[in-house]
């Protein structure tokens, strides 16, 4: 593989090059609401973080230190996070509690964070620090806490001291990023400087990413597509960003909009579920002076993407000067830093549609009428960025040609040296040629990738494989779910020799509708899937776990639903034969 020439060896080489413009350099503009901005120019953004550093080696952290961050998307998060950096420590984003009324979850969830990475300083806000009165001394004894506000006040500082402006080297960490995992156990993804610069170039230079573009992302920054496309990104490409809340964008999602047309936005990035909610969330009224003309790169990936919600969105945004081929399906995770593949730019959207009983049974996919209640609709998500391989396998590594649907495996500069402290999970996933196994499931067409599910979600009834987005998909059809809200699982019992479905599903309908609800239900997975459902569990709004990045948690819906809940079996049938 040809290693890659990136323009910067790190993003506070970037930051270095930009800040020479002085006045003239891009932009990092914190957008708390319409009317509320704060906007750092590279120059300060760059003097603010030498501060930072400075504050930071005073209260004793030192180069190859971790530094946790537990920050909301406002000005404190990138003075502190390149302060981190330029000191040549190692910062790890997570989420602020969405209810510090009741911090006993989120006390326990850090205490697991910093027996795992021990890391020298906890950097959050005065809020979070007073909700915290019971985190133990023995967590904390080698971990400073330390007061967001009060190292921003310094930051900004003109007279503070700061901190030699040395450039960490290339193959020193960037970044561990914990992924957002069922279980809640941490698992941190080390990615270098190298790795970090390597992806960044791969990607804007797929998407022709230049100082001209401006950047709007809600995404979280303790996310990787947030922290990634919303900062890194246009930081190493010298290019403006406009950073609002995730709350913002979830209590009122037109702002995203507007911050598109008032800052004439070019590229923007959300998951699947975001182009959904807008397109059923926000009503004409709240569209006037909405200009989405100058966005040219709508960035969809984080979680499959799906053709039924998309394509209104394309629909509907159009008629407010979306360009029609803005939306650019891509994939990626973690462990390659972010992207692997991305289609191009100006390239419509294009699924596949192939026969879901030939994927289920015989593995290939197979073209089918698009309209045939068979067609299991497939997006294309591009081929992979330069210098990026990715290879389909069966279950003994052994590459399987195209359409044939197999485990995802990838090479690149940009994959992760591996998990922190944890060698056996790393040699897991790495394969003894050196491919990482993603853990995703699909098929390469014509050198383009397309994702059809994760390995582990499978359900596999009498040696037929099932997707469980495709049966959810089916559910989310029927009035009275809501959407977004649905998950499918396997269950085996004892003394059984195939799996059943299970299907647990959020509703607002009072019980007494629930017996007409499960049949219908019922009856549309079974039209759509051609499978049958042996237990629906119908629990309220918001009983379903989500991680913080706002994915299903798979494994403890199962801990809470699947053995707890009384029995709600379908009364047309109990059986998990599939149709034929």
């Amino acid at each position: 593989m040809t290693r890659p020439h990136p323009r910067h060896p790190t993003i506070l080489h970037a930051l270095l090059a930009a800040a020479e413009q002085g006045h003239h350099a891009p932009t990092v503009t914190l957008a708390h609401d319409t009317t509320h901005q704060e906007t750092l120019r590279h120059d300060t953004l760059l003097d603010a973080a030498a501060r930072t550093a400075a504050a930071l080696a005073e209260h004793g952290i030192r180069p190859g230190d971790r530094v946790v961050l537990c920050l909301p998307t406002a000005a404190p998060f990138p003075t502190a996070f390149l302060g981190t950096q330029l000191l040549g420590a190692t910062p790890t984003a997570i989420a602020v509690p969405a209810r510090l009324g009741g911090a006993a979850g989120f006390e326990s969830q850090l205490k697991d964070l910093l027996d795992y990475l021990r890391p020298a300083a906890l950097i959050t806000t005065p809020t979070v620090i007073t909700a915290l009165p019971h985190l133990t001394d023995t967590h904390l004894t080698d971990t400073r806490l330390i007061n967001a506000d009060t190292l921003h006040t310094r930051a900004l500082d003109p007279t503070a001291p700061t901190h030699p402006l040395n450039p960490p080297h290339p193959d020193t960490l960037a970044l561990i990023q914990c992924t957002s995992g069922s279980t809640g156990t941490p698992k941190g993804v080390q990615i270098t400087h190298a790795n970090l610069a390597a992806n960044c170039e791969q990607f804007t230079t797929a998407l022709h990413w230049t100082p001209h573009d401006t950047t709007v992302s809600w995404a979280p920054l303790y996310h990787d597509m947030g922290l990634i496309t919303g900062l890194m990104c246009p930081l190493y490409a010298g290019a403006d960003t406009v950073l609002m809340p995730p709350t913002r964008f979830l209590r009122a999602p037109t702002e995203w909009l507007h911050h598109i047309t008032t800052h004439h936005g070019t590229i923007a990035a959300a998951p699947n579920f975001a182009y959904g909610y807008l397109t059923t969330r926000v009503n004409d009224n709240d569209l006037n002076g909405i200009d989405l003309s100058t966005w040219r790169i709508a960035l969809c990936g984080a979680e499959p993407v799906k053709p039924a919600t998309i394509k209104p969105f394309i629909e509907r945004f159009t008629r407010w000067g979306l360009p029609p081929n803005a939306f650019t399906p891509a994939y990626g995770m973690a462990e390659a830093t972010l992207v692997i593949t991305t289609t191009h730019p100006d390239t419509p959207l294009t699924h596949d549609s192939i026969n879901r009983h030939t994927a289920a049974t015989h593995h290939t996919a197979t073209d089918t009428d698009p309209n045939s209640p068979d067609a299991l609709h497939i997006v294309d998500c591009g081929p992979p960025l330069t210098n990026t391989r990715i290879r389909i396998t069966d279950t003994h590594n052994q590459p399987l040609p195209d359409n044939h649907i197999g485990h995802i495996q990838f090479q690149s500069p940009s994959r992760t040296t591996g998990y922190h402290n944890l060698p056996h999970e790393t040699r897991n996933a790495t394969t003894p040629d050196g491919w990482w196994k993603t853990g995703d499931i699909g098929y390469l067409r014509n050198g383009n990738l397309r994702i059809t599910g994760r390995a582990k979600d499978l359900i596999i009834i009498r040696g037929a494989n099932y997707y469980p987005t495709d049966i959810e998909h089916a559910a989310e059809t029927v009035p009275g779910i809501r959407p977004g809200a649905v998950i499918a699982l396997a269950h085996q019992p004892d003394h059984t020799d195939t799996e059943e479905l299970h299907l647990i599903a959020e509703t607002e309908l009072h019980p007494t509708h629930h017996h007409t609800l499960r049949q219908a239900i019922h009856a549309a997975i079974t039209t759509h899937t051609g499978i049958h459902t042996t237990t629906i569990h119908l629990v309220p709004k918001r009983a379903i776990p989500k991680t913080t990045s706002g994915k299903l948690q798979r494994t403890k819906a199962r801990e809470l639903f699947l053995h707890t809940t009384p029995p709600t079996t379908p009364p047309t049938t109990a059986t998990t034969t599939p149709a034929t």
